[in-house]
C-alpha cells in the first residue's frame, strides 16, 4: 500500500476514535489514560500489518520472510526502548522461498488457472508447457502407461485439503509418485475446494527433494480439463512457479521482549501471538491480525512510560504453524519462570476488536480497571466497549500441544484467559488460504486498534495490580471428571471410581464410545442449526435426573458398592439404565442407583434445568497420569 494511502488511513482511524471525555470518568491511573490517549491519537496497528503481510509477505519458518520479520519485529520494538531478543527455537533441515506463480490453459483465447502449491513443495523449471493427461489409479497402470507421462501434465484423484501430495510431516513419494517421476512427469494436478487451502510438504534433507510440482487446481478449473480430456479432447497447459530451496540448516527464532517490574520483576504477564504463517498468501488474519495489535500493545506501553509492579513479556513465536514450536520452545527455556507467570493473554484468530474478557473472580478487579479506563477516555460511547465477567469455573488443562499456542503455556499450569472476539468476520474464509491477504483485515482496521488498546490495558492493569493475583483453583486437579452441558450452562461432576469401580467403568466407556463430542475444527463451516438435544432433563421422585439419548448395556451390574463416602453437596447416581441422578447430600440414594460422583461446579444452574433442561454434550475430563490410564468399560489401553 502506498504510504500516503496508509497515513489517510490512520487519520480516518483517529478521527473517528476520538471521543469526548467523560465528566463523570472515574479516577484513572495516568500511565493506563495516556495509553488509551496515544492508541487513539496515533493509531499505528494498520501500519505493522502492512510491514508484515505487503513488505515481507508469507512469513513460512525457514523462509527469508520470517528470519527478516522476526529481526525487524525485535529491532522495531528496540527502537522504542524495549529489550527485545531473539531466542532460537530450532533449525529447519533447509530453507523454503516462494517467488510469484502462473498458470494458464493455452489455446486461442488463454485462459488463467487459479491455484495454489503447499509450502516445501517443487517449482517449475522456468515456464513449463505440456499436455494434460488423466492420472493412473494404481503402479501398475503408472508402468503400462509411462510413455504418456512423459512431459505432461498429470491429473490426479482426490480432493486436496492442503496438505502435500507425497506428504506433509515428512516428504515421502508414493509408488505412483515414484513412477511418474521417472516417467518424466511435469507436475501433478489435484482438484481442491474455493478458497484453496495451502499448507506444507516438507522435505527432511538437502539430497531428498521434491522435483516435481504438486499443484492444487480449483475443482471447477480441475473439472472442466478433466472433462475435455474424458472426451479425447487435447488441453496444454502453462505452468511457471517460482519455488525454490536453499542448503541448511536454517535457525528459527522467536522475538521476545520484556518492560521489567519495578517490584515484583520476577513476577509476568505475558503477551503473545504467533509471528509465522503460511506462506500460499500473506498470513494476514492468521496470525498478522493478532500479532500486529501485541506490537501496537507494547508500542503504546513504552510510549505510555510504562513502569509496572510486574514484569511484562511479549512473545511473537516462532512456528506455531508447525506445532507450536516457538511457544513450546520457550516455556521449556523459561521452565524455572512458569511458575511466576501469572496469565498468558494470546491474541490468534479472527480480526476483530477484544470487547471484554471472563476470568476468575478474584482478578476482577485489575481487569474493571481496564473496562473504566476505556469507558473514561472514551466518554462511555464506543462501539466496542469491554464486559469483565467471572467464573470459577475450573479449566481443564492443556495435556497436549493442540490449536494454538496458548496450549504450551497451559500445559504448565499457566492460567490463560481468551478475551472476547467482537467480529462479523467469517474466519474459515481465510483459514490456511489464498485469501489471507492484507485487504481482508482493513475493514476492522478500527476494531484491531481498539484490541491494541485493550491489550496494552490488559497487561498494564494485570502486571500493576496491587491484588495478589493467584492462580489456585483456575484448572482442575488430577482426577476423572464428567462435564455436562446443558441448554443452561454446564454441570460438572468429579467421578470417584473407588465408590463403584465397575459402575464408574460402564459410565466412561459408555460416555467415550457413544456420546463422545466431535473435535474442534476452526476451519470447518459453521452450522447453521444448533446440533439436537443428545438427552433431557427429568424429575424423578422429586429430584433432578437426566436421560440420554442411545442404548445401554442390558446387563445388570452387580458389585459390593463403597456406601461409607464422605461426599457432600449434590451427588451423582446411576442406574442400570444410564439414567443420571442428582442428589441432595441430606437424601439417601434411591433404590436402583448407585453413587458415582460429585458436583464441584455448576450448583446455581439446578434450580433452572429442571423438566426445560436439555443435554447438548457430555464428555469424560481426564486430568493426569492416573486418570489417563482408567479403562472404561468396553475401552481398550492406547
Amino acid at each position: 500500500m502506498h504510504p500516503f494511502t496508509l497515513t489517510k488511513l490512520a487519520r480516518s482511524i483517529s478521527i473517528s476514535l476520538v471521543l469526548s471525555v467523560s465528566s463523570v470518568a472515574l479516577a484513572q491511573d495516568a500511565t493506563s489514560k495516556k495509553i488509551v490517549e496515544i492508541g487513539l491519537q496515533d493509531p499505528q496497528v494498520m501500519t505493522w500489518l502492512d510491514v508484515l503481510t505487503n513488505r515481507f509477505g508469507g512469513r513460512m519458518v525457514g523462509s527469508d520472510n520470517f528470519t527478516h520479520a522476526a529481526r525487524w519485529t525485535r529491532d522495531q520494538l528496540r527502537q522504542w526502548g524495549i529489550a527485545a531478543e531473539l531466542e532460537e527455537v530450532g533449525q529447519q533441515p533447509l530453507g523454503f522461498n516462494r517467488g510469484p506463480w502462473f498458470g494458464k490453459v493455452l489455446s486461442r483465447n488463454d485462459k488463467a488457472l487459479r491455484f495454489g502449491t503447499p509450502s516445501y513443495t517443487a517449482g517449475t523449471k522456468g515456464a513449463q508447457r505440456g499436455f494434460a493427461v488423466l492420472g493412473p489409479a494404481t503402479e501398475a497402470e503408472a508402468q503400462s502407461r509411462m510413455a504418456e507421462f512423459k512431459g505432461a501434465w498429470v491429473l490426479i484423484a482426490g480432493e486436496s485439503r492442503g496438505m502435500g501430495r507425497d506428504g506433509r510431516k515428512e516428504y515421502k513419494p508414493d509408488a505412483i509418485s515414484l513412477k511418474l517421476m521417472e516417467a518424466g512427469a511435469l507436475g501433478t494436478l489435484q482438484a481442491g475446494k474455493e478458497p484453496l487451502s495451502l499448507l506444507d510438504a516438507k522435505p527432511t534433507s538437502w539430497d531428498k527433494l521434491p522435483s516435481m510440482p504438486d499443484i492444487k487446481l480449483t475443482a471447477v478449473q480441475y473439472n472442466e480439463i478433466q472433462e475435455q480430456l474424458k472426451k479425447g479432447e487435447k488441453v496444454e497447459l502453462e505452468f511457471d512457479i517460482r519455488n525454490w530451496f536453499y542448503p541448511g540448516p536454517v535457525p528459527f527464532h522467536n522475538v521476545v521482549a520484556k518492560i521489567q517490574g519495578t517490584e515484583k520483576p520476577d513476577e509476568y504477564i505475558v503477551i503473545g501471538a504467533h509471528l509465522d504463517s503460511f506462506d500460499s498468501a500473506t498470513g494476514a488474519v492468521d496470525d498478522g491480525s493478532g500479532m500486529s495489535p501485541t506490537i501496537e500493545a507494547m508500542r503504546l506501553l513504552a510510549k505510555a512510560g510504562a513502569k509496572p509492579k510486574r514484569s511484562i513479556v511479549m512473545l511473537a513465536s516462532a512456528g506455531e504453524e508447525l506445532g507450536i514450536l516457538g511457544a513450546a520452545s520457550y516455556t521449556e527455556k523459561h521452565a524455572k519462570e512458569m511458575d511466576k507467570v501469572i496469565m498468558m493473554l494470546n491474541r490468534d484468530g479472527a480480526p476483530g476488536a477484544v470487547s471484554g474478557i471472563t476470568v476468575p473472580s478474584a482478578w476482577r478487579a485489575p481487569f474493571d480497571r481496564v473496562a473504566n479506563n476505556l469507558q473514561a477516555v472514551q466518554g462511555g460511547n464506543s462501539e466496542f466497549g469491554f464486559e469483565v465477567k467471572t467464573s470459577d469455573y475450573p479449566r481443564v488443562r492443556a495435556e497436549a500441544l493442540s490449536g494454538t499456542d496458548a496450549t504450551a503455556f497451559g500445559m504448565k499450569g499457566v492460567p490463560t484467559p481468551s478475551a472476547n472476539n467482537k467480529t462479523d468476520f467469517i474466519y474459515s474464509r481465510t483459514w490456511h488460504t489464498l485469501l489471507d491477504t492484507y485487504n481482508e483485515v482493513v475493514p476492522y482496521a478500527k476494531a484491531q486498534q481498539h484490541s491494541a488498546i485493550a491489550i496494552a490495558l490488559m497487561a498494564y492493569e494485570a502486571a500493576n495490580a496491587p491484588e495478589p493475583l493467584s492462580r489456585e483453583g483456575y484448572y482442575l486437579p488430577s482426577g476423572l471428571y464428567v462435564e455436562l452441558t446443558s441448554n443452561q450452562g454446564n454441570l460438572l461432576f468429579a467421578l470417584h471410581p473407588k465408590l463403584a469401580p465397575a459402575t464408574v467403568a460402564r459410565l466412561v466407556g459408555q460416555l467415550e464410545m457413544n456420546f463422545k463430542p466431535p473435535a474442534f475444527n476452526p476451519g470447518a463451516a459453521r452450522p447453521t442449526t444448533p446440533a439436537p438435544a443428545i438427552g433431557q432433563a427429568k424429575m424423578i421422585d422429586g429430584q433432578l435426573g437426566f436421560s440420554l439419548n442411545g442404548t445401554w448395556p442390558d446387563s445388570q451390574l452387580t458389585e459390593s458398592v463403597n456406601t461409607s463416602h464422605n461426599l457432600t453437596g449434590v451427588t451423582l447416581a446411576i442406574n442400570a439404565q444410564g439414567t443420571l441422578l442428582l442428589n441432595p447430600a441430606q437424601n439417601s440414594t434411591p433404590a436402583g442407583f448407585i453413587t458415582v460422583a460429585q458436583l464441584i461446579a455448576g450448583q446455581e444452574l439446578l434450580s433452572k434445568l429442571e423438566n426445560t433442561g436439555e443435554v447438548k454434550q457430555i464428555r469424560v475430563i481426564r486430568a493426569g497420569a492416573d486418570a489417563k490410564a482408567f479403562l472404561g468399560e468396553g475401552l481398550q489401553k492406547k
